[in-house]
């Protein structure tokens, strides 16, 4: 049976997704990259909301909460979300170091990002995300996921009059729009430097060929969103999916705010101009579902190593710097079981080319 929070929050979904709602009327979803490739100003949200608003959101948060964790009790919608656990710049197996003066590349690209049904209380994440990039020093657009197709022209004019890079990213259905506005540039025959969406929908697309580098972080237990996106039919970029369902201080509504995942993209974003996706060998598909007290930290792909015998997941661990659980989720392989003379094993990597590893294994890549 439906519980009446559930009625709710669909009934909430259609009056502001069906017309557009709050998102057409948000002021800062007119937000769009000018010819010159600068971003328009952000309006100050937090001008827009008043002590009503406030109340409203108050009230929508637990109905949404509630939704995103079951409905299993309609008070567990207040209890206080724990700290998310992220990955920390200080752990050997977190965020990778910083790149030295040497290998720093001026950063350049063009960013699109798009908020959800709602946008003017939540997916507001894509706001400070797309404030982090600016400071980057790349210009980045937050609009809604309504007004895509105004967006993608926009994209289409600016990449031909100067190729950067392209970065889209969304939430919930705004992630939805983000895949459609990819297929519409693979149409024109123009690529996506960086992919990312944010618990999209059931029913987004796939991604298409054009994508260069796709990242999904989504909860497959989540009624708003849960999209599992797959590789379209002809993709061969680089591919990590990361299900959070075993994190329960995430839900739906704040999937797209936590600061350090955030920190981690706009590291991403700001090396893609000097790190090309062809460049990087072969890339091997990541599906992976983070443990709930392991650190979430956001691969782009695997690549396949060849193991000597002796070799343990454990030691491979080690030498790649890389967390053991990750190891067990991308190869069918116990962890204390030793590895074959030659046998493949997928090591999931970043963006950033990877270190040599330590000689905690005789195996060392070659040609890296």
């Amino acid at each position: 049976m439906v519980r009446r929070a559930h009625i709710a929050v669909l009934l909430l979904a259609v009056c502001l997704g069906g017309c557009g709602g709050y998102a057409m009327f948000d002021p800062a979803s007119t937000a769009a990259l000018s010819s010159s490739g600068a971003s328009a100003p952000t309006q100050n949200t937090g001008s827009v909301t008043g002590s009503t608003d406030k109340r409203d959101a108050a009230t929508l948060n637990a109905l949404f909460a509630s939704a995103g964790q079951g409905g299993s009790d309609d008070r567990a919608a207040l209890t206080v979300a724990k700290p998310v656990v992220l990955a920390s710049t200080g752990d050997v197996s977190g965020q990778p170091a910083r790149p030295s003066a040497k290998e720093t590349v001026e950063p350049r690209g063009r960013a699109y990002l798009f908020r959800g049904v709602a946008g003017l209380i939540y997916s507001r994440g894509m706001d400070s995300l797309a404030d982090r990039i600016r400071h980057a020093g790349i210009p980045a657009s937050v609009q809604t996921y309504l007004t895509w197709r105004g967006a993608v022209e926009q994209a289409i004019a600016d990449y031909r009059r100067d190729p950067a890079p392209i970065i889209l990213i969304g939430h919930s259905m705004g992630g939805d729009s983000a895949l459609a506005l990819a297929e519409r540039l693979n149409s024109e025959s123009i690529p996506v430097s960086l992919l990312v969406t944010y618990d999209p929908s059931r029913i987004a697309d796939d991604v298409p060929p054009n994508v260069e580098r796709y990242i999904n972080i989504f909860q497959s237990s989540n009624i708003m969103g849960g999209g599992n996106v797959v590789q379209g039919s002809r993709f061969h970029g680089h591919y990590a999916s990361f299900n959070l369902k075993d994190h329960s201080e995430i839900i739906h509504i704040n999937i797209e705010k936590a600061e350090p995942i955030q920190e981690q993209l706009v590291n991403k974003i700001v090396r893609l101009s000097g790190t090309p996706a062809a460049a990087q060998g072969e890339a091997v598909p990541l599906h992976l579902q983070v443990p709930a007290d392991a650190a979430i930290e956001l691969w782009d792909s695997g690549f396949p190593v060849q193991a000597h015998a002796g070799d343990t997941l454990k030691s491979l661990a080690a030498a790649y710097h890389v967390p053991l659980w990750s190891l067990a989720e991308s190869n069918a392989v116990s962890v204390r079981a030793p590895l074959a003379e030659g046998q493949r094993v997928v090591i999931p990597r970043h963006v950033v080319p990877m270190a040599t590893p330590s000689t905690v294994t005789s195996y060392a890549p070659t040609g890296r």
